[in-house]
């Protein structure tokens, strides 16, 4: 028994590589030839650029090459009459489902070790290796929060005349939550310290500070004057757009960075479902893997050959993933823009491929 384990288990894991090769290849050309149009960029920078967002790609190509791996591996098995063969040796078709989830289980592993780590650190390296990437690369938008101001809890920010730091930004209201602003004199010397709950967008350069609490005169030998306001009225020279632009990938975040970010802003009263929706996606993807790979081996339950045929099989494998993909990405566009539950937009497709499994298997349980 041991034997015809290894057996299905090396032909999954031979046609899964085959199927991320061949599908990773094709991404490539695309990716690149659209690269080399460009006339703003080097072809160093294309390539570079390429290989940096690489961990993306793979991302969308592991569940599609799980898919391929079990109906091509079962389908070579049928034209050679092992699958037949196997079950007539007394292996049961729960242990062969069994087997699959096995070899699936690491390829969800990876996946989400590459979209929870690898993908945030690939995406942060890329203002830093690439000049100028945001203009060179206008197509690749970014959002969310950098990932250097997380660990101290606070975003510095420095202006012409003054310094200040923010816990979090509120992009719907246009709000700083948590400011502290220090202001200098033309020799750097500091000269007032303005500390307030928050500081809410009015029209032009102007902004409401709420329960604010300023030291004026700091640069002075004397104690500075300490005045308490409830509303203070300052005037900046940002104004919220320029907070959204400063503002870099939340993407660059990993996993638990990413976790720790969204209870910061939920603590803030701020709407995280757009984060949050890319924190579940990281475990959606990875259990699509295994599910992907089910699916696709229920053909075992039908081992004729003669209802196998390759050009079927790749018929299927490009209807279903199309379907799956422009179905997945409308639930979690909803989930984004919060007119649906993030948890809802992403695991209700993959709930239903199991519910969907769990109703087939149930259905075939005398031949398992």
């Amino acid at each position: 028994m041991y034997i015809l384990k290894r057996l299905i288990i090396r032909e999954w894991y031979r046609f899964f590589f085959s199927g991320i090769v061949i599908l990773f290849l094709l991404v490539a050309i695309a990716n690149l030839i659209s690269g080399f149009l460009r006339d703003n960029v080097t072809g160093s920078e294309v390539i570079l650029n390429f290989l940096l967002e690489s961990p993306k790609y793979i991302n969308q190509i592991l569940p599609v090459a799980c898919l391929v791996a079990s109906l091509f591996c079962i389908n070579k098995l049928k034209n050679r009459n092992e699958l037949t063969a196997i079950f007539a040796a007394g292996y049961s078709r729960k242990k062969f489902l069994l087997n699959i989830v096995q070899a699936s289980l690491f390829i969800a592993a990876f996946q989400f070790i590459l979209s929870a780590y690898i993908k945030p650190y690939a995406k942060g390296k890329r203002g830093t290796l690439i000049d100028n990437y945001e203009s060179k690369f206008r197509n690749l938008k970014s959002k969310g929060l950098k990932a250097s101001t997380i660990g101290s809890g606070k975003i510095w920010y420095k202006s012409a005349s003054y310094y200040f730091s923010f816990s979090t930004f509120d992009k719907f209201n246009n709000i700083l939550n948590d400011i502290t602003l220090f202001r200098f004199d033309q020799n750097y010397l500091l000269k007032s310290k303005i500390i307030g709950e928050k500081l809410v967008f009015k029209e032009g350069k102007s902004w409401t500070l709420h329960n604010g609490v300023t030291y004026d005169f700091l640069n002075n030998k004397d104690f500075p004057v300490v005045s308490k306001k409830d509303l203070y009225e300052l005037t900046l020279n940002e104004v919220p757009e320029d907070f959204r632009q400063i503002q870099a990938d939340i993407t660059t975040l990993n996993f638990f960075s990413l976790w720790t970010y969204i209870r910061t802003l939920n603590q803030a009263g701020i709407n995280t479902n757009e984060y949050l929706v890319i924190l579940l996606d990281q475990i959606s993807s990875s259990l699509i893997c295994i599910i992907f790979s089910l699916i696709a081996a229920i053909a075992i339950f039908n081992p004729n050959r003669r209802n196998s045929s390759f050009g079927k099989n790749i018929v299927f494998v490009f209807v279903f993933t199309i379907l799956y993909w422009l179905i997945y990405s409308w639930f979690t566009e909803l989930g984004r823009t919060s007119k649906l539950n993030p948890y809802l937009a992403c695991f209700s497709v993959p709930v239903l491929f199991t519910g969907y499994l769990a109703y087939y298997l149930n259905k075939n349980k005398q031949i398992t």
